[in-house]
């Protein structure tokens, strides 16, 4: 949940801002769909309303190298309240800092767009640095934060950024850099593990669930702004069947008050449970049509559990058709790679609350 509707993560929200108007970098990490990229966002802003200077870039909507490059350069030119502003008259002064020039290309409006065509990795590297130290020279006078969000994704772009940014960031230590990924292992990797590349460079702020309490107010409140009750049994069962993703609660709820009269009771939120299922059954018959049937027991197994908190055992492992417990650890790892599979509070759980009831249904 953003904007307006941003709730429950309070404490998470200040932690992050005092960290990046300390200069102070920071590792978020949290299964997908728990809030990290709206938490990120909204500090963000709170950094900028404060004429903080923030770059931001989601690695996971750069397809290269090329595009890395050219999001950062607009973010350097876009900054709030930096020396590089976003008049026209602005650019010189940017590209004059730029060792590797971008074309640009200029809108009706004025409005610049920067790209980079063949980057090599060095040269995508030098193009880092030179937003770095522009950052870095905003950082005398006001907040600087550089963010890169879905960062398991950096070695995908080039195995030689980490270490660059370790670099960086010994270099100009009152730039905060902000690394967030939803894939622990990976992040583990990259930046957690002794040895990982960024490894004791950043503080570490891993997100759990929203308190369900807060998260029933919040339901109850949203469905009397939208002229309809909301009796706290309601919002309770929704928690209770979306689980302790906020997107899924939100997905669940918004369901439940599309379907329901003016009251929405216990009964209504098992109605909008249903209501997901059958609009999703197309895709999870494709997706569940497309596994091989040995990781489709093992996940049908999981499903109508609920939660396995000792997979590895060879009862489980007979229930579900295998041989031996190592045969259901390779399927396990599969289908957590890919996060069908989660672990929460000791247990393995099916990721999506509506495909694992899809599952116990079949």
């Amino acid at each position: 949940m953003s904007g307006p509707h941003f709730i429950g993560r309070d404490a998470e929200v200040a932690d992050l801002v005092s960290r990046m108007v300390s200069g102070i970098s920071v590792v978020v990490t949290a299964p997908r769909r728990y809030g990290k990229t709206s938490l990120i966002d909204r500090a963000a802003e709170l950094v900028c309303e404060d004429h903080g200077a923030v770059i931001s870039v989601n690695l996971m909507h750069c397809p290269g190298l090329d595009t890395f490059a050219s999001r950062l350069v607009a973010g350097a030119y876009t900054t709030e309240g930096g020396r590089v502003r976003r008049a026209r008259q602005g650019l010189p002064e940017l590209l004059r800092r730029l060792r590797v020039q971008p074309a640009l290309t200029l809108d009706d409006t004025g409005k610049p767009r920067f790209t980079f065509g063949g980057l090599a990795e060095r040269d995508a590297i030098v193009v880092l640095n030179d937003v770095y130290a522009i950052l870095s020279s905003l950082a005398k006078e006001r907040p600087a934060v550089l963010i890169l969000d879905e960062f398991q994704a950096v070695g995908e772009l080039g195995g030689g950024l980490a270490p660059a940014l370790k670099a960086l960031g010994d270099q100009h230590p009152k730039v905060s850099l902000i690394v967030a990924g939803s894939r622990q292992h990976l992040m583990d990797a990259l930046v957690l593990s002794r040895g990982a590349p960024l490894y004791n460079m950043a503080e570490r702020l891993a997100l759990g669930p929203i308190d369900e309490h807060v998260m029933v107010r919040y339901l109850v409140d949203r469905a009397r702004h939208g002229t309809k009750e909301m009796s706290e049994a309601a919002a309770e069962r929704i928690c209770e069947l979306a689980g302790p993703v906020p997107y899924d609660i939100q997905r669940l709820a918004y369901e439940v008050f599309d379907r329901a009269g003016d009251r929405i009771a216990s009964s209504d939120a098992d109605d909008g449970m249903s209501g997901v299922i059958r609009r999703e059954d197309p895709n999870f018959t494709d997706g569940f049509s497309r596994m091989s049937i040995r990781h489709r027991r093992v996940l049908v197994g999981i499903a109508v559990r609920r939660r396995v908190e000792q997979p590895y055992t060879a009862a489980f492992a007979r229930d579900v058709g295998y041989a031996g417990p190592p045969g259901v650890r390779r399927a396990i790892e599969a289908l957590s790679a890919d996060e069908t599979l989660s672990e929460r509070q000791g247990a393995l759980v099916v990721a999506d609350p509506f495909f694992a009831e899809w599952l116990r249904r079949l």
